[in-house]
């Protein structure tokens, strides 16, 4: 939950109509996302995110999956690198606003003993002095946690107007990576089932052309695979259109019984 510390009373926000105009540029934002796959929608946002709120220098989208944190889009090197020096100490505002599920501000990290280590090291290396990080709303399901991180090299950077923006951005910035995440997932399935419709036709044919059983003709796929370093599913569109496969040491051919070679 957010601290205390960060909660934004109502008479700070920002007037409504640079909020309403905020919300339309992610709307617009959203649109174009529903089309693309990955990065340019988030690059998108990180810029946008620069350009809304006032002293931010640079800014960041740090995902958290199975194999651990990562950057999916940065505005700057230097975002990208003040976020891998967090996931390398195992500490800092994006890391701890993932995994806290919190909203974490700092307006001089050289002073902050919550990541003393991590701020003196990254305003040394890279000129960071302050840093708004916070957690994106993401539906259980879709396997990812991520948080969007705002850098700037000025002390004090981000006050109330700063932080109201910021949890508008994050709000959208959520909405949009549940789109993506969606759509990507609705588009690997389609692959899936494509890839999986050419192994199945693919197997149709070693059993018709070559006598095989189902089990050995998936079997034959296998090792033509591994011995030739291919994907199935490039395999499997070789046999539907030439109706052979070749296996080093092995030959099967339209008509014939799969056959090992005398030199294999």
């Amino acid at each position: 939950m957010r601290h205390p510390s960060d909660a934004i009373p109502t008479a700070a926000r920002p007037p409504w109509g640079e909020l309403l105009d905020l919300a339309e540029a992610m709307h617009d934002l959203a649109e174009r996302a529903t089309t693309a796959e990955g990065g340019p929608a988030l690059d998108d946002l990180v810029r946008l995110t620069v350009e809304r709120i006032p002293q931010a220098r640079w800014a960041s989208l740090t995902a958290l999956r199975k194999h651990g944190f990562g950057t999916e889009a940065a505005t700057d090197e230097r975002a990208t690198l003040a976020d891998l020096l967090q996931y390398e100490m195992g500490f800092g505002p994006c890391v701890e606003a993932v995994r806290d599920d919190s909203v974490y501000v700092s307006g001089d990290v050289t002073r902050d003993e919550r990541w003393l280590e991590w701020g003196v090291r990254v305003h040394g290396d890279l000129g960071v002095r302050s840093v708004l990080s916070q957690r994106l709303r993401l539906r259980g399901d879709v396997g990812v946690i991520a948080g969007l991180n705002i850098y700037s090299d000025a002390a004090d950077a981000f006050d109330e107007h700063a932080r109201a923006i910021g949890l508008v951005l994050a709000t959208h910035g959520g909405l949009l990576l549940n789109t993506m995440l969606a759509n990507d997932r609705v588009r690997n399935l389609q692959r899936a089932l494509e890839s999986n419709r050419e192994i199945g036709v693919a197997i149709g044919v070693l059993m018709h052309g070559h006598r095989l059983s189902q089990t050995q003709a998936l079997d034959v796929l296998r090792a033509a695979s591994q011995d030739s370093n291919r994907k199935l599913a490039d395999l499997a569109v070789e046999v539907v259109d030439t109706g052979a496969l070749s296996i080093r040491g092995w030959t099967a051919t339209p008509g014939t019984r799969l056959t090992q070679d005398r030199a294999g």
